[in-house]
């Protein structure tokens, strides 16, 4: 923006010696001549550089001000966004927790059964916990009994089935 301001200034300051100039050669000159013609076209540019600077700079104004009106209210309606996520988030998490009550999983099966619904595999299940695959593998095939399904692919789908319709 200072950048302009001195280019704005600039051209006023060519104007003003172009016109003083051209008053002097007139008076001194007492006609109008080829001198007089240039030093006249020459303030006249300066004068316009200066109005198309002047205009793209308000332009610029108003379309960053319309930007930023723009950015807050993006920003507003990615912060309410957030807040139904994580408020879905929560309320996904309670029904995934009543269902494993209805299952009567114990708390090892309720974290194999979270890390299998995030996709882990039992051999990562198993350095997540810290315990054998055997053991997980174990947890795992006692919670698709409690819960009477075949296994992985089906303990997923019951809780997400509903979400893709």
């Amino acid at each position: 923006m200072h950048i302009v301001r001195f280019s704005l200034g600039v051209f006023i300051i060519l104007f003003l010696i172009s016109l003083i100039d051209i008053l002097y050669d007139w008076d001194s000159m007492g006609e109008l001549n080829a001198h007089i013609l240039i030093e006249l076209f020459m303030g006249l540019m300066s004068l316009t550089a200066f109005g198309v600077l002047l205009f793209s700079s308000w332009k610029q104004k108003k379309t960053l001000q319309k930007m930023g009106s723009n950015l807050i209210q993006a920003e507003a309606a990615l912060n309410t966004a957030k807040q139904q996520s994580n408020k879905l988030k929560g309320e996904f998490s309670k029904i995934i927790q009543s269902q494993f009550d209805l299952w009567n999983f114990t708390q090892s099966e309720r974290e194999v059964a979270l890390l299998l619904l995030k996709g882990l595999t039992l051999e990562e299940i198993a350095a997540v916990r810290e315990t054998k695959e055997k053991t997980v593998r174990q947890q795992a095939s006692n919670l698709y009994k409690k819960a009477g399904i075949s296994g992985r692919h089906e303990l997923v789908a019951f809780f997400f089935e509903d979400l893709l319709m």
